[in-house]
Protein backbone atom coordinates (compact mmCIF):
# COMPACT_ATOMS: atom_id res chain seq x y z
CA UNK A 1 0.00 0.00 0.00
CA UNK A 2 1.43 3.40 -1.15
CA UNK A 3 1.39 6.80 -0.42
CA UNK A 4 -0.19 7.14 -3.60
CA UNK A 5 -3.30 5.10 -2.78
CA UNK A 6 -4.08 7.99 0.42
CA UNK A 7 -3.91 10.59 -2.29
CA UNK A 8 -7.10 11.86 -3.99
CA UNK A 9 -7.44 9.90 -7.36
CA UNK A 10 -7.57 12.51 -9.33
CA UNK A 11 -4.17 14.22 -7.62
CA UNK A 12 -2.54 11.06 -8.05
CA UNK A 13 -3.32 11.11 -12.01
CA UNK A 14 -2.03 13.88 -12.14
CA UNK A 15 1.39 13.79 -10.37
CA UNK A 16 2.01 10.10 -11.28
CA UNK A 17 1.91 9.21 -14.85
CA UNK A 18 1.63 5.75 -14.22
CA UNK A 19 -1.31 5.78 -12.13
CA UNK A 20 -4.48 4.98 -13.76
CA UNK A 21 -7.40 4.98 -11.27
CA UNK A 22 -11.12 4.45 -12.98
CA UNK A 23 -11.04 8.00 -13.66
CA UNK A 24 -8.28 7.83 -16.03
CA UNK A 25 -10.18 5.04 -18.15
CA UNK A 26 -13.49 5.91 -17.21
CA UNK A 27 -15.91 6.39 -21.14
CA UNK A 28 -18.77 8.15 -21.11
CA UNK A 29 -22.31 5.69 -21.77
CA UNK A 30 -26.08 6.54 -22.91
CA UNK A 31 -26.94 6.97 -19.25
CA UNK A 32 -23.84 8.27 -17.80
CA UNK A 33 -26.30 11.80 -17.26
CA UNK A 34 -27.76 9.71 -14.18
CA UNK A 35 -24.49 8.81 -12.58
CA UNK A 36 -24.02 12.56 -12.33
CA UNK A 37 -26.90 12.79 -11.02
CA UNK A 38 -26.33 10.59 -8.37
CA UNK A 39 -23.41 11.98 -7.20
CA UNK A 40 -24.73 15.40 -7.23
CA UNK A 41 -27.63 14.17 -5.20
CA UNK A 42 -24.74 12.58 -2.90
CA UNK A 43 -23.30 16.09 -2.37
CA UNK A 44 -26.47 17.50 -1.20
CA UNK A 45 -26.71 14.92 1.36
CA UNK A 46 -23.53 15.29 2.61
CA UNK A 47 -24.56 19.64 2.37
CA UNK A 48 -28.14 18.58 4.22
CA UNK A 49 -26.42 16.80 7.46
CA UNK A 50 -24.20 19.72 7.54
CA UNK A 51 -26.21 22.52 7.66
CA UNK A 52 -28.94 20.77 9.62
CA UNK A 53 -26.51 19.36 12.21
CA UNK A 54 -24.46 23.08 12.50
CA UNK A 55 -27.16 25.83 10.84
CA UNK A 56 -30.48 24.67 11.68
CA UNK A 57 -31.57 28.37 11.48
CA UNK A 58 -31.25 27.18 7.59
CA UNK A 59 -33.83 24.64 7.81
CA UNK A 60 -36.99 26.75 7.86
CA UNK A 61 -38.39 28.75 5.01
CA UNK A 62 -36.75 32.24 4.44
CA UNK A 63 -38.95 34.54 6.27
CA UNK A 64 -40.07 31.73 8.93
CA UNK A 65 -37.29 31.92 11.39
CA UNK A 66 -38.36 32.98 14.93
CA UNK A 67 -35.55 35.77 15.21
CA UNK A 68 -37.02 37.13 12.48
CA UNK A 69 -33.23 36.59 10.67
CA UNK A 70 -33.50 34.72 7.00
CA UNK A 71 -30.17 33.82 4.67
CA UNK A 72 -30.60 33.93 1.03
CA UNK A 73 -29.86 30.25 1.04
CA UNK A 74 -33.11 29.71 2.72
CA UNK A 75 -34.66 31.26 -0.56
CA UNK A 76 -36.15 28.27 -3.00
CA UNK A 77 -34.12 27.07 -5.50
CA UNK A 78 -31.10 27.77 -3.72
CA UNK A 79 -32.24 25.89 -0.68
CA UNK A 80 -31.71 22.78 -2.21
CA UNK A 81 -28.11 22.60 -1.64
CA UNK A 82 -29.00 21.56 1.52
CA UNK A 83 -32.14 19.41 0.39
CA UNK A 84 -30.99 16.11 1.29
CA UNK A 85 -34.07 14.18 1.56
CA UNK A 86 -35.58 14.31 -2.46
CA UNK A 87 -32.09 13.19 -3.06
CA UNK A 88 -32.93 9.71 -1.49
CA UNK A 89 -35.79 9.58 -3.61
CA UNK A 90 -33.53 10.29 -6.98
CA UNK A 91 -31.45 7.42 -5.58
CA UNK A 92 -33.86 5.16 -5.93
CA UNK A 93 -35.78 6.40 -9.32
CA UNK A 94 -32.00 5.91 -10.71
CA UNK A 95 -31.65 2.54 -8.87
CA UNK A 96 -34.72 1.04 -10.48
CA UNK A 97 -33.65 2.51 -13.86
CA UNK A 98 -30.10 1.24 -14.12
CA UNK A 99 -30.86 -2.24 -12.14
CA UNK A 100 -34.21 -3.05 -14.69
CA UNK A 101 -31.85 -1.16 -17.81
CA UNK A 102 -30.41 -4.65 -19.40
CA UNK A 103 -32.85 -7.27 -18.52
CA UNK A 104 -35.50 -5.07 -19.63
CA UNK A 105 -33.03 -4.72 -22.89
CA UNK A 106 -32.95 -8.35 -23.48
CA UNK A 107 -36.46 -8.90 -22.68
CA UNK A 108 -37.51 -6.55 -25.93
CA UNK A 109 -34.22 -8.98 -27.92
CA UNK A 110 -36.17 -11.62 -27.12
CA UNK A 111 -32.89 -13.06 -25.73
CA UNK A 112 -34.80 -14.88 -22.23
CA UNK A 113 -31.66 -16.58 -21.65
CA UNK A 114 -29.36 -12.96 -21.02
CA UNK A 115 -32.25 -12.30 -19.31
CA UNK A 116 -32.50 -14.31 -16.98
CA UNK A 117 -28.75 -14.31 -16.36
CA UNK A 118 -28.64 -11.47 -15.65
CA UNK A 119 -31.70 -11.11 -13.13
CA UNK A 120 -29.52 -14.05 -11.55
CA UNK A 121 -25.99 -12.25 -11.59
CA UNK A 122 -27.67 -9.24 -9.81
CA UNK A 123 -29.49 -10.72 -7.59
CA UNK A 124 -26.61 -12.56 -6.21
CA UNK A 125 -24.47 -9.36 -6.81
CA UNK A 126 -26.80 -7.09 -4.51
CA UNK A 127 -26.05 -7.82 -1.02
CA UNK A 128 -22.14 -7.37 -1.61
CA UNK A 129 -22.65 -4.64 -3.29
CA UNK A 130 -24.51 -2.82 -0.60
CA UNK A 131 -23.95 -4.65 2.44
CA UNK A 132 -20.14 -5.09 1.70
CA UNK A 133 -19.19 -1.15 2.31
CA UNK A 134 -21.39 -0.46 4.72
CA UNK A 135 -20.11 -3.83 6.80
CA UNK A 136 -16.82 -2.49 6.46
CA UNK A 137 -17.81 1.12 7.33
CA UNK A 138 -19.27 0.50 10.30
CA UNK A 139 -16.66 -1.89 11.55
CA UNK A 140 -14.16 1.51 11.54
CA UNK A 141 -16.16 3.34 13.51
CA UNK A 142 -16.83 0.63 15.99
CA UNK A 143 -12.68 1.22 16.06
CA UNK A 144 -12.93 4.69 16.23
CA UNK A 145 -15.87 4.69 18.74
CA UNK A 146 -13.57 2.61 21.32
CA UNK A 147 -10.38 4.72 20.69
CA UNK A 148 -12.20 7.82 21.65
CA UNK A 149 -13.13 9.60 18.40
CA UNK A 150 -16.64 9.56 18.27
CA UNK A 151 -19.43 8.84 20.06
CA UNK A 152 -19.05 7.20 24.04
CA UNK A 153 -16.85 4.08 23.87
CA UNK A 154 -18.57 0.80 25.69
CA UNK A 155 -16.92 -0.29 29.39
CA UNK A 156 -14.68 -3.03 27.05
CA UNK A 157 -13.97 -3.69 23.54
CA UNK A 158 -15.71 -7.20 23.50
CA UNK A 159 -19.24 -5.03 24.39
CA UNK A 160 -18.17 -2.71 21.41
CA UNK A 161 -17.61 -5.83 18.95
CA UNK A 162 -20.87 -7.56 20.04
CA UNK A 163 -22.93 -4.30 19.60
CA UNK A 164 -21.60 -3.98 16.12
CA UNK A 165 -22.04 -7.70 15.14
CA UNK A 166 -25.76 -7.19 16.55
CA UNK A 167 -26.25 -3.90 14.53
CA UNK A 168 -24.76 -5.71 10.97
CA UNK A 169 -27.25 -8.62 11.56
CA UNK A 170 -30.40 -6.98 12.75
CA UNK A 171 -30.44 -3.21 11.03
CA UNK A 172 -28.07 -3.20 8.29
CA UNK A 173 -28.17 -6.63 6.57
CA UNK A 174 -31.75 -7.07 7.90
CA UNK A 175 -34.16 -5.55 5.68
CA UNK A 176 -37.08 -6.90 6.19
CA UNK A 177 -37.94 -4.61 8.93
CA UNK A 178 -36.54 -1.65 7.50
CA UNK A 179 -39.74 0.54 8.28
CA UNK A 180 -39.56 -0.63 11.86
CA UNK A 181 -36.71 0.98 12.60
CA UNK A 182 -34.85 3.23 10.72
CA UNK A 183 -32.27 4.76 12.89
CA UNK A 184 -29.29 1.53 12.28
CA UNK A 185 -26.59 1.86 15.79
CA UNK A 186 -22.79 3.07 14.54
CA UNK A 187 -24.48 5.50 11.41
CA UNK A 188 -27.87 6.58 11.19
CA UNK A 189 -27.08 7.79 7.48
CA UNK A 190 -27.37 4.02 6.74
CA UNK A 191 -30.90 3.79 7.20
CA UNK A 192 -31.62 3.80 3.44
CA UNK A 193 -29.83 0.96 2.76
CA UNK A 194 -32.21 -2.08 3.92
CA UNK A 195 -34.32 -0.11 1.76
CA UNK A 196 -32.56 -0.33 -1.58
CA UNK A 197 -31.58 -4.28 -0.97
CA UNK A 198 -35.51 -5.18 -0.58
CA UNK A 199 -36.76 -2.97 -3.12
CA UNK A 200 -33.58 -4.22 -5.69
CA UNK A 201 -35.23 -8.03 -4.74
CA UNK A 202 -38.66 -7.10 -5.44
CA UNK A 203 -37.84 -5.41 -8.46
CA UNK A 204 -35.88 -8.26 -10.15
CA UNK A 205 -38.67 -10.40 -8.96
CA UNK A 206 -41.22 -8.35 -10.92
CA UNK A 207 -39.23 -8.26 -13.92
CA UNK A 208 -38.40 -12.36 -13.31
CA UNK A 209 -42.40 -12.50 -13.84
CA UNK A 210 -43.06 -9.96 -16.66
CA UNK A 211 -40.27 -11.67 -18.46
CA UNK A 212 -42.28 -13.66 -20.66
CA UNK A 213 -44.80 -11.12 -21.90
CA UNK A 214 -45.41 -9.23 -24.90
CA UNK A 215 -44.13 -5.59 -24.87
CA UNK A 216 -47.21 -3.83 -24.52
CA UNK A 217 -49.01 -6.10 -22.13
CA UNK A 218 -45.72 -5.82 -20.08
CA UNK A 219 -46.16 -2.23 -20.13
CA UNK A 220 -49.22 -2.13 -18.69
CA UNK A 221 -48.60 -4.63 -16.07
CA UNK A 222 -45.74 -2.16 -14.99
CA UNK A 223 -48.68 0.92 -14.93
CA UNK A 224 -50.88 -1.36 -12.50
CA UNK A 225 -48.38 -2.38 -10.33
CA UNK A 226 -47.28 1.32 -9.86
CA UNK A 227 -51.00 2.30 -9.53
CA UNK A 228 -51.19 -0.21 -6.24
CA UNK A 229 -48.49 0.71 -4.81
CA UNK A 230 -48.96 4.24 -5.20
CA UNK A 231 -52.54 3.55 -3.38
CA UNK A 232 -50.83 1.56 -0.81
CA UNK A 233 -48.29 4.46 0.19
CA UNK A 234 -45.44 2.93 -0.65
CA UNK A 235 -43.09 5.19 -1.82
CA UNK A 236 -40.08 3.75 -2.51
CA UNK A 237 -41.59 0.85 -4.31
CA UNK A 238 -42.87 3.58 -6.50
CA UNK A 239 -39.70 5.13 -6.99
CA UNK A 240 -38.20 1.42 -7.90
CA UNK A 241 -41.11 0.87 -10.62
CA UNK A 242 -41.22 4.09 -11.83
CA UNK A 243 -37.76 3.48 -12.30
CA UNK A 244 -37.78 0.25 -14.77
CA UNK A 245 -40.74 2.22 -16.59
CA UNK A 246 -38.70 5.27 -17.22
CA UNK A 247 -35.93 2.55 -18.58
CA UNK A 248 -38.37 0.85 -20.75
CA UNK A 249 -39.55 4.06 -22.42
CA UNK A 250 -35.77 4.62 -22.59
CA UNK A 251 -35.08 1.69 -24.22
CA UNK A 252 -38.07 1.53 -26.66
CA UNK A 253 -37.23 5.26 -27.72
CA UNK A 254 -33.90 4.47 -28.59
CA UNK A 255 -34.95 1.51 -30.74
CA UNK A 256 -37.59 3.88 -32.34
CA UNK A 257 -34.62 5.75 -32.75
CA UNK A 258 -32.15 4.25 -35.04
CA UNK A 259 -35.35 2.24 -37.13
CA UNK A 260 -37.58 5.30 -37.21
CA UNK A 261 -35.72 8.87 -37.07
CA UNK A 262 -37.24 9.55 -33.56
CA UNK A 263 -37.85 13.24 -33.13
CA UNK A 264 -40.24 15.06 -31.08
CA UNK A 265 -43.01 16.78 -33.28
CA UNK A 266 -42.35 20.07 -31.87
CA UNK A 267 -38.67 20.96 -30.64
CA UNK A 268 -39.86 24.31 -29.24
CA UNK A 269 -42.77 23.34 -27.02
CA UNK A 270 -40.84 19.47 -26.04
CA UNK A 271 -38.34 22.10 -24.61
CA UNK A 272 -40.44 24.05 -23.02
CA UNK A 273 -42.34 21.74 -21.17
CA UNK A 274 -39.29 19.35 -19.78
CA UNK A 275 -37.95 23.25 -18.52
CA UNK A 276 -41.24 23.96 -16.83
CA UNK A 277 -41.32 20.16 -15.33
CA UNK A 278 -37.55 20.95 -14.15
CA UNK A 279 -38.03 23.99 -12.32
CA UNK A 280 -41.40 22.22 -10.53
CA UNK A 281 -39.24 19.31 -9.48
CA UNK A 282 -36.40 21.85 -8.40
CA UNK A 283 -38.55 23.99 -6.61
CA UNK A 284 -40.57 20.80 -5.12
CA UNK A 285 -37.16 19.75 -3.85
CA UNK A 286 -36.84 22.90 -1.41
CA UNK A 287 -40.07 21.84 0.47
CA UNK A 288 -39.03 22.48 4.14
CA UNK A 289 -38.85 20.03 7.03
CA UNK A 290 -41.34 22.17 9.41
CA UNK A 291 -44.46 24.70 8.14
CA UNK A 292 -45.07 22.99 4.91
CA UNK A 293 -49.00 24.02 5.08
CA UNK A 294 -47.86 27.58 4.61
CA UNK A 295 -44.94 27.93 2.28
CA UNK A 296 -45.49 29.47 -0.59
CA UNK A 297 -46.81 27.13 -3.19
CA UNK A 298 -45.71 24.36 -1.47
CA UNK A 299 -48.62 25.14 0.56
CA UNK A 300 -51.30 24.05 -2.31
CA UNK A 301 -48.96 20.61 -2.72
CA UNK A 302 -49.22 19.64 1.06
CA UNK A 303 -53.17 20.11 0.80
CA UNK A 304 -53.47 18.00 -2.50
CA UNK A 305 -51.34 15.22 -1.58
CA UNK A 306 -53.01 11.91 -1.98
CA UNK A 307 -55.03 10.27 1.00
CA UNK A 308 -52.59 7.45 1.06
CA UNK A 309 -50.01 9.93 2.49
CA UNK A 310 -52.00 11.33 5.07
CA UNK A 311 -50.53 14.44 6.92
CA UNK A 312 -49.69 12.61 10.14
CA UNK A 313 -46.47 13.59 10.64
CA UNK A 314 -44.23 16.74 8.59
CA UNK A 315 -42.35 14.20 6.46
CA UNK A 316 -45.40 11.47 5.09
CA UNK A 317 -46.89 14.39 2.79
CA UNK A 318 -43.87 15.61 1.44
CA UNK A 319 -42.68 11.66 0.77
CA UNK A 320 -45.48 11.12 -2.10
CA UNK A 321 -44.32 14.65 -3.70
CA UNK A 322 -40.60 13.64 -3.43
CA UNK A 323 -41.24 10.31 -5.59
CA UNK A 324 -43.26 12.69 -8.15
CA UNK A 325 -39.97 15.32 -8.09
CA UNK A 326 -37.60 12.56 -8.65
CA UNK A 327 -39.54 10.78 -11.06
CA UNK A 328 -39.31 14.11 -12.85
CA UNK A 329 -35.81 14.97 -12.19
CA UNK A 330 -34.87 11.31 -14.25
CA UNK A 331 -36.77 11.66 -16.88
CA UNK A 332 -36.29 15.71 -17.81
CA UNK A 333 -32.08 15.42 -17.24
CA UNK A 334 -32.45 12.62 -20.05
CA UNK A 335 -34.48 14.77 -22.31
CA UNK A 336 -32.47 18.33 -22.10
CA UNK A 337 -29.65 18.54 -23.80
CA UNK A 338 -28.01 21.39 -21.67
CA UNK A 339 -28.53 19.63 -18.24
CA UNK A 340 -27.39 15.88 -19.84
CA UNK A 341 -24.43 17.47 -20.71
CA UNK A 342 -23.66 19.23 -17.48
CA UNK A 343 -24.68 15.99 -15.87
CA UNK A 344 -21.72 14.49 -18.30
CA UNK A 345 -19.30 16.95 -16.90
CA UNK A 346 -16.07 15.69 -15.07
CA UNK A 347 -17.34 16.82 -11.58
CA UNK A 348 -20.65 15.82 -11.63
CA UNK A 349 -19.06 12.54 -13.18
CA UNK A 350 -16.69 11.85 -10.74
CA UNK A 351 -18.87 12.55 -7.82
CA UNK A 352 -21.04 9.86 -9.46
CA UNK A 353 -18.15 7.64 -9.29
CA UNK A 354 -17.65 8.06 -5.53
CA UNK A 355 -21.38 8.61 -4.36
CA UNK A 356 -21.73 5.38 -2.51
CA UNK A 357 -18.57 6.06 -0.55
CA UNK A 358 -19.28 9.84 -0.42
CA UNK A 359 -22.58 8.64 1.09
CA UNK A 360 -21.27 6.33 3.43
CA UNK A 361 -18.05 8.10 4.93
CA UNK A 362 -19.91 11.47 4.99
CA UNK A 363 -21.79 11.11 8.36
CA UNK A 364 -18.64 9.55 10.59
CA UNK A 365 -16.41 12.80 8.95
CA UNK A 366 -18.64 15.13 10.46
CA UNK A 367 -19.31 13.29 13.62
CA UNK A 368 -15.69 13.45 14.09
CA UNK A 369 -14.85 17.12 12.59
CA UNK A 370 -17.88 19.47 12.52
CA UNK A 371 -18.01 20.55 16.07
CA UNK A 372 -14.75 21.76 15.84
CA UNK A 373 -14.90 23.12 12.79
CA UNK A 374 -18.53 25.27 13.14
CA UNK A 375 -17.61 26.18 16.06
CA UNK A 376 -19.83 28.37 18.85
CA UNK A 377 -20.44 32.14 19.39
CA UNK A 378 -18.73 33.77 22.47
CA UNK A 379 -20.79 33.40 25.79
CA UNK A 380 -20.47 36.12 28.80
CA UNK A 381 -20.27 34.83 32.57
CA UNK A 382 -23.39 34.35 34.31
CA UNK A 383 -23.48 34.89 37.90
CA UNK A 384 -20.39 34.75 40.28
CA UNK A 385 -18.01 31.46 40.87
CA UNK A 386 -19.88 29.45 43.52
CA UNK A 387 -23.68 31.19 43.31
CA UNK A 388 -26.41 28.97 41.70
CA UNK A 389 -26.74 29.43 38.54
CA UNK A 390 -22.82 30.25 37.09
CA UNK A 391 -21.84 29.73 34.36
CA UNK A 392 -18.21 30.25 33.11
CA UNK A 393 -17.05 32.83 30.06
CA UNK A 394 -17.16 30.61 26.85
CA UNK A 395 -14.45 31.62 24.10
CA UNK A 396 -15.24 31.40 20.33
CA UNK A 397 -14.23 28.95 18.30
CA UNK A 398 -14.79 27.90 14.66
CA UNK A 399 -16.46 29.74 11.75
CA UNK A 400 -19.31 30.84 14.26
CA UNK A 401 -16.95 31.95 16.53
CA UNK A 402 -14.90 33.68 14.10
CA UNK A 403 -17.44 35.19 11.83
CA UNK A 404 -20.84 35.03 13.67
CA UNK A 405 -24.50 34.56 12.70
CA UNK A 406 -26.39 37.09 13.90
CA UNK A 407 -26.97 38.69 10.18
CA UNK A 408 -27.76 36.96 7.48
CA UNK A 409 -25.34 37.46 5.83
CA UNK A 410 -22.94 36.32 9.07
CA UNK A 411 -25.11 33.19 8.68
CA UNK A 412 -24.64 32.79 4.84
CA UNK A 413 -20.48 33.34 5.03
CA UNK A 414 -20.31 30.96 8.24
CA UNK A 415 -22.02 27.80 6.34
CA UNK A 416 -19.63 28.90 3.14
CA UNK A 417 -16.65 28.57 4.96
CA UNK A 418 -17.22 25.79 7.31
CA UNK A 419 -18.39 23.40 3.88
CA UNK A 420 -15.09 24.68 2.19
CA UNK A 421 -12.95 23.60 4.73
CA UNK A 422 -14.81 20.16 5.30
CA UNK A 423 -15.96 19.40 1.82
CA UNK A 424 -12.33 18.58 0.52
CA UNK A 425 -12.13 16.59 3.11
CA UNK A 426 -15.07 14.40 3.10
CA UNK A 427 -14.66 14.18 -0.39
CA UNK A 428 -10.76 12.82 0.44
CA UNK A 429 -12.60 10.28 2.49
CA UNK A 430 -14.75 9.19 -0.03
CA UNK A 431 -12.34 9.25 -2.88
CA UNK A 432 -9.87 6.91 -0.78
CA UNK A 433 -12.64 4.24 0.64
CA UNK A 434 -14.22 4.08 -3.21
CA UNK A 435 -10.67 2.68 -4.40
CA UNK A 436 -10.28 0.53 -0.98
CA UNK A 437 -13.56 -0.91 -0.26
CA UNK A 438 -16.01 -0.08 -2.34
CA UNK A 439 -14.59 -1.13 -5.81
CA UNK A 440 -12.75 -3.99 -3.80
CA UNK A 441 -16.30 -5.45 -3.15
CA UNK A 442 -17.44 -5.42 -6.47
CA UNK A 443 -14.73 -6.97 -8.00
CA UNK A 444 -15.15 -9.85 -4.98
CA UNK A 445 -18.60 -10.10 -5.89
CA UNK A 446 -17.57 -10.21 -9.77
CA UNK A 447 -14.92 -13.35 -8.48
CA UNK A 448 -17.19 -14.62 -6.14
CA UNK A 449 -19.74 -15.08 -8.98
CA UNK A 450 -17.24 -16.15 -12.03
CA UNK A 451 -15.85 -19.28 -9.55
CA UNK A 452 -19.03 -20.61 -8.04
CA UNK A 453 -21.88 -20.12 -11.04
CA UNK A 454 -22.20 -23.54 -12.92
CA UNK A 455 -21.42 -22.23 -16.46
CA UNK A 456 -22.14 -25.55 -18.32
CA UNK A 457 -26.06 -24.37 -17.34
CA UNK A 458 -27.98 -23.99 -20.50
CA UNK A 459 -31.20 -22.11 -19.50
CA UNK A 460 -34.31 -23.44 -20.60
CA UNK A 461 -32.94 -27.01 -21.71
CA UNK A 462 -33.31 -30.08 -19.32
CA UNK A 463 -30.10 -30.80 -17.66
CA UNK A 464 -28.61 -34.26 -16.11
CA UNK A 465 -29.10 -33.95 -12.47
CA UNK A 466 -25.66 -34.24 -9.97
Amino acid sequence: MALRDFVPSFVADTLWPDHKSPLATHKLHPTSYLDGLRGLAAMVVFMCHYTEENHQYLVPTYGFNVDGVSSVLQLPFLRILYSGRPMVHIFFVISGFVLAYKPLKAMRARDMEKCWGTLASSTLRRPFRLFGPCIVSTAMIAILIQMGFMYRPLPTSYMQLWAWIDAVFHQITWPWAWDFDLRPAFDVHLWSIPIEFVHSLLLFLTLLMLSRLRPRPRIVAMLILLAYVTVCGKWAAMEFYAGMILADIHITRSANAKTRHYKPVNKSLHYMVHVSLLVFALYTQGWPNFDAYRSPLIEWLYHHTPASFPPVDNLTPQKFWFVVQAIVMVWTCGELRFVKRFLEGPFPQYCGHISYALYIVHGPVLEMLQQRVAGRLYQPPMAAPGLPGYRPEVLPTGVKGLVGIETAGQRTVAWIMGLMILGPVVIWAADVFWRMVDIPMIRLARTIEMNLVDTEVELGKPQEAR
